[in-house]
């Protein structure tokens, strides 16, 4: 079969079938559509309009963060192993000399090639891996399985797929050259917590060590460790992306783990329903506590071969694109140093404004001991800063050592001291919005502003960046909530408008993306409800011409039970011109499935006749046959006229109800 040239990218065909073996469906046709008639900058418009997870998944540019981090130079070759539709492809091309990508579709290589269409140093080849090995060549320097291990089963036909597939990439790396996993940890701490397997869909697959027909599996870290050495691996060293590899927004490393407070991102159920069985958040400073985050962590990225000299990177993407911003703490010659630098072109402003603050900001704290941490490199070029690194615990740190050792002359000490730096030389026409304790350091030195991104070149309200600061610290732990004893400050301070403005602007958070794309969180108290309307106590008024009354009214006894839903059976009584139903006492939504005479349905006409369904209006909402009652009286009445019922019929009522809060 010839090849296929793609703008400057070629498509080898040498070892494809014909056929397509792996497809997601009409998706790929969508977004082959997408790539030939769009171009990068358009996908984050697509993926916000699109409120599909498939949009998200394939187009997102956060998708290449679990590779930018790396330090992969201008001379390095890279191969790309289920490079897919090319979700990282372009960063790698950005980096790298030279990138090779195999798939086995050659749709998904089109919209990979689509777009990546002016990437002249990316080619790509189709087919079967075990076919197209042999041609590969020897000496990459970087060989990529980003979501793609945990599918040896199905690349290797062998007793040992996992080994086996390590040691047959192992014979394509040049010497120190490294293959780099990206891939879900068996035992994440969001399948604990309620999310299902990513692969198979179902709850607790992987923590029950899946199905033994299962064509997928992921790992412990222990589990890693023991392919590793069945290899003769032994040098390798493990990252960790939060909240997981798929979407990352941090990396993390045994030489910088998380701190507590800091994993607060943890609702990232895009694609699928969850529970939400226990807080996240407080279960991972647990876990940091005692040291266990590790074995815990959502996902693992792991170097096989000599490590890197990046200790920790951060994303910054749910912003404008002009703000998006990467750091990182990597190591130059022994010495640590902080690198910031844009994601779009278009960032390249924002890092030239962070340089002028700096030298704004020493202009206005001169003669003060608060130091303005110190750019040691600017490339303009390339959108690029690069700070000194200060040791030291930041002042969100020790004012929790004050509140948890309950030292409040510590903590007024260090509060003073904060709102001095705050309100000094507040004339001068340079303003900190972030002057949150997590941007300063305190050591034996002294106090070192270390972040100053959000600086307006303005007289500023100092008030306003206190408050900010005493909310933004409340957001991590509720132990904080003592600070509100010891200070005296708004805590509903809204920094809504900054936010807008400065930083997302026109662009949806990934939060915002989510809730679009619909996909439901479901906590234990939402579940306990559900159980407990099985229990709910059915109270029936019976009205003969002369309204309900509390004496003409009874409470149903046992009723079926189907699944989630109730048959309740009502008689019809001589004479009976009404009948009302009060199902429990509770605010609660009532879904009325069928309503049957005896054997016929009645479910329009008796909707249909009482169109707003409740004695009061204001109490409930009614939309098609279900009925939000919103106050703890809920009741609907149905109305017999015209029904033709007689004495000794029955009403069969198929409903479910469902407690709110």
């Amino acid at each position: 079969m010839a090849n296929i040239k793609i703008g400057k990218v070629n498509i080898d065909l040498m070892h494809y079938s014909g056929k397509d073996i792996y497809s997601e469906g009409e998706i790929e046709d969508k977004l082959l559509k997408v790539a030939e008639e769009k171009t990068s900058k358009d996908f984050r418009k697509v993926i916000e309009e699109s409120e599909s997870w498939s949009y998200l998944y394939h187009l997102s540019k956060v998708r290449e963060n679990i590779v930018s981090w790396l330090p992969i130079s201008k001379s390095d070759k890279v191969l790309d192993v289920g490079a897919g539709p090319g979700a990282i492809a372009g960063e790698l091309c950005k980096l790298a000399l030279s990138v090779d990508c195999i798939d086995l579709s050659l749709k998904r290589s089109k919209i990979n090639a689509n777009r990546n269409k002016e990437c002249g140093n990316l080619s790509i080849k189709v087919g079967n891996f075990t076919d197209i090995e042999p041609d590969l060549d020897n000496d990459y320097d970087w060989i990529m399985l980003i979501g793609v291990f945990e599918y040896a089963i199905s690349y290797i036909g062998s007793e040992t797929p996992f080994e086996d597939f390590l040691k047959i990439l192992k014979k394509h790396l040049r010497k120190d050259g490294r293959i780099v996993i990206a891939i879900e940890n068996r035992l994440g701490l969001k399948y604990f917590a309620g999310c299902k397997e990513d692969h198979t869909c179902e709850f607790f697959d992987g923590i029950e060590n899946y199905k033994t027909d299962s064509h997928v599996r992921t790992f412990t870290k222990k589990g890693l460790e023991n392919i590793f050495k069945k290899v003769n691996i032994t040098n390798y060293h493990f990252y960790y992306p939060y909240p997981d590899y798929k979407l990352p927004n941090a990396i993390y490393s045994d030489k910088r783990l998380p701190l507590c407070g800091e994993l607060k991102d943890n609702i990232r159920n895009f694609d699928q329903d969850r529970l939400l069985l226990f807080d996240e958040t407080k279960a991972y400073d647990g876990l940091i506590e005692d040291g266990m985050f590790e074995e815990f962590s959502n996902s693992f990225e792991v170097i096989l071969g000599p490590d890197v000299n990046v200790s920790y990177a951060k994303y910054s993407m749910d912003r404008d694109d002009k703000y998006c911003i990467k750091t990182k703490i990597f190591e130059e010659n022994g010495v640590k140093k902080v690198e910031k630098s844009c994601v779009y072109e278009e960032g390249k402003e924002h890092i030239a404004d962070i340089k002028k603050a700096m030298d704004e900001l020493r202009k206005r704290y001169f003669g003060s001991d608060l130091d303005i941490n110190e750019i040691l490199q600017y490339d303009e070029k390339e959108g690029r800063l690069v700070f000194e690194f200060i040791e030291g615990k930041t002042l969100d740190v020790l004012i929790d050592e004050c509140i948890q050792n309950n030292d409040r002359e510590g903590f007024d000490k260090l509060f003073e001291n904060y709102k001095f730096f705050i309100s000094f030389n507040e004339d001068y026409p340079v303003f900190n919005n972030d002057f949150i304790f997590s941007n300063i350091i305190v050591n034996d030195v002294g106090w070192h502003l270390i972040d100053y991104e959000w600086v307006t070149f303005e007289k500023g309200n100092s008030k306003d960046a206190l408050n900010r600061a005493l909310n933004n610290y409340l957001l991590a732990g509720d132990f904080r909530k003592k600070i509100k004893e010891w200070v005296d400050f708004d805590a509903d301070f809204n920094d809504d408008k900054f936010i807008k403005e400065k930083v997302l602007s026109k662009n949806k958070a990934l939060s915002t993306i989510r809730h679009d794309i619909g996909k439901g969180v479901y906590d234990l108290k939402y579940l306990t409800d559900r159980v407990a309307a099985f229990d709910i106590k059915y109270q029936i008024y019976e009205d003969y011409g002369e309204g309900f009354r509390e004496e003409n009214s009874y409470f149903l006894g046992e009723f079926k039970k189907h699944g989630p839903n109730m048959l309740l059976d009502i008689k019809i009584k001589d004479g009976l011109k009404n009948l009302r139903v009060d199902p429990g006492d509770k605010p609660l939504r009532f879904y009325v499935n069928h309503i049957y005479l005896n054997d016929t349905e009645v479910t329009d006409k008796l909707i249909g006749i009482n169109k707003n369904g409740c004695m009061d209006i204001r109490s409930c909402v009614q939309v098609n046959n279900t009925f939000t009652f919103k106050k703890a009286d809920p009741h609907f009445k149905l109305p017999l006229k015209g029904l033709d019922a007689k004495e000794g019929d029955v009403l069969k009522i198929d409903c479910r109800a469902e407690y709110i809060y």
